[in-house]
């Protein structure tokens, strides 16, 4: 196998036990330093393996979604009202009362789509478990097929795939994202 830089630095990196410094990669990409998110990928002796991602953009679908739909309903109320020639203590209250009806409304409907969400995806996953559990021989070519569709030789798949599939949850979640789309969501990934 030809060594490629890429090959060659893997190994210093993942030498030592640690973690990257995320913001000395996020600075390194905006300002597309290269050796800055080399020594930002450099792993730090005695530190954890997980890195600290940040979780505010978790929310932003819903925070924009929900918004706007607020923001254009409490507008088409209010306007309404004042066409109508409603008391400003009338329209100050309609409007109060489409905020609220708004926000509970859109709250709950994300938590109950986000919900029915997860149901569905934790049914696949059972179905994948019962298919590698089954015939692991069947996943595993189904699996090898599309990593080589996506440009691996069929000899790289079949040792990636064949690696993967030793391990029974990575690889059911591993072909659930690759060959279903959907990301298995965490166990404290709740919307209640």
């Amino acid at each position: 196998m030809e060594t490629t830089p890429l090959n060659r630095d893997f190994g210093k990196v993942n030498s030592e036990n640690g973690i990257r410094d995320l913001e000395k990669a996020r600075a390194a990409y905006r300002v597309n330093d290269v050796e800055l998110s080399r020594t930002a990928h450099m792993l730090k002796k005695g530190t954890s393996i997980e890195e600290g991602h940040q979780s505010e953009g978790e929310y932003i679908k819903s925070i924009v979604f929900g918004g706007l739909d607020g923001i254009l309903t409490t507008f088409a109320v209010v306007s309404g009202a004042t066409g109508g020639g409603m008391s400003t203590e009338v329209i100050l209250i309609l409007g109060f009362a489409s905020k609220f009806a708004d926000a509970l409304a859109m709250g709950l409907g994300d938590a109950l789509s986000q919900k029915a969400e997860h149901e569905h995806i934790f049914n696949e996953r059972e179905r994948e478990y019962w298919e590698y559990d089954n015939y692991p021989e069947g996943e595993v070519a189904e699996m090898v097929d599309m990593y080589v569709a996506k440009g691996m030789t069929r000899e790289d798949a079949e040792l990636c795939i064949g690696l993967m599939s030793q391990h029974r949850d990575f690889f059911v979640d591993v072909m659930m994202l690759e060959e279903l789309g959907l990301q298995v969501p965490s166990e404290d990934d709740n919307p209640w």
